[in-house]
């Protein structure tokens, strides 16, 4: 494929969570991939005010008035900045009304689980996603388990699906930062950890009223990192109040959470839905055990490398979690599986899939 293709920088203004998060880091993996002889131009165009720092070979174009609301300027303007070339959107939103498009849809979980978004999102992103499934030129998602049901949902051949993993190494060169250990007093304490927003199919609460069974003779902490959108999501939290033990952080850039996931005694992922899970992959990379629950895309990528649990159940995440306190034998095993599970992952593979799907028009199983 020659010409060019153009990507959708809207995720440079954003706060940072997961689909913007892969949006960047497969951006920064084919800037830098060798040239292909004879291959696209790629131009990354964002509204005033974003952009990537450290590009080398993608071209930025800063499209846009700068006090545009984002969504209007993603529907208008980005659109028109774009004509003539391919657009390619890595975080899930997209032009309604573009010319010639590829898409990353993440998950089916607008479709699958409604009840966790707020009634505005859930209408826009049905019929957006809809309309990409009939009209994209490619199609792209994150899992075997998202294109099954993202096929299903939008009546369409899984075939249209080229699958581009997630990965963790982009924590590899971030120096962590052990001073987020004293501010929420967790320095030489034992704790287990939750990265995720609240979003109802985190499963939080769940995870809460089994971690307020655990006995208090001990100084174990749960430590919740992430925020909330209610724009977006459905009440995510607890009916209740919290324990004693639970300590909630709120958003953390990667240098705190890389300590997190290094001093942890475990990773607990609780979802009821995920299209990828990427705090698992992450926390593997990192040397922390994880354990998860049996849902969704989880078991595809933990692999044989995570205690599993019913996230319906909480005598059974609750006696995984005592199994985790407990046993540090098990611990050293899924440490040492998790490390050796995440290394199957990079962003390097999955840019280089990436692009080789636009750019010779291969679709892999």
């Amino acid at each position: 494929m020659s010409g060019t293709i153009y990507v959708n920088g809207k995720f440079t203004r954003q706060p940072t969570t997961g689909v913007q998060r892969v949006a960047e880091q497969l951006v920064r993996a084919i800037d830098a991939l060798a040239p292909r002889p004879g291959g696209p131009r790629w131009v990354l165009l964002h509204p005033p005010g974003g952009g990537l720092g450290g590009l080398g070979r993608i071209e930025q174009r800063t499209i846009g008035p700068a006090k545009a609301p984002l969504h209007a300027w993603e529907q208008a303007w980005l659109p028109r900045a774009a004509g003539g070339g391919l657009l390619l959107n890595l975080s899930g939103s997209a032009p309604c009304f573009a010319g010639r498009t590829a898409a990353m849809l993440h998950d089916a979980a607008v479709f699958d689980r409604p009840e966790a978004y707020s009634r505005p999102f859930v209408a826009w992103y049905r019929f957006l996603f809809t309309r990409l499934g009939r009209r994209a030129e490619r199609l792209f998602t994150v899992s075997a388990f998202s294109r099954a049901r993202l096929a299903a949902c939008l009546d369409v051949p899984e075939a249209r699906f080229e699958i581009v993993a997630n990965a963790a190494d982009h924590l590899d060169a971030v120096a962590a930062d052990d001073t987020v250990l004293d501010r929420h007093g967790l320095r030489g304490g034992r704790f287990l950890l939750a990265v995720a927003s609240a979003n109802p199919t985190k499963n939080l609460a769940t995870l809460v009223e089994a971690f307020g069974r655990l006995g208090r003779a001990n100084d174990l902490r749960l430590v919740i990192v992430g925020g909330s959108n209610p724009r977006v999501f459905a009440d995510g939290g607890s009916a209740v109040a919290d324990p004693p033990g639970v300590v909630r952080t709120g958003s953390l850039r990667d240098a705190p959470l890389k300590s997190l996931y290094g001093h942890a005694l475990a990773l607990i992922c609780p979802s009821t839905y995920e299209g990828f899970g990427l705090p698992a992959l992450e926390a593997m990379a990192q040397g922390c055990p994880v354990a998860a629950s049996t849902a969704a895309a989880l078991p595809e990528v933990c692999g044989d490398a995570a205690l599993y649990f019913d996230p319906t159940s909480v005598p059974d995440l609750t006696a995984a979690i005592e199994r985790l306190v407990a046993e540090a034998e098990l611990r050293e095993k899924l440490r040492r599986a998790g490390m050796a599970q995440a290394a199957r992952f990079s962003w390097a593979a999955s840019a280089e899939r990436l692009r080789s799907a636009l750019c010779d028009g291969e679709v892999r199983p």
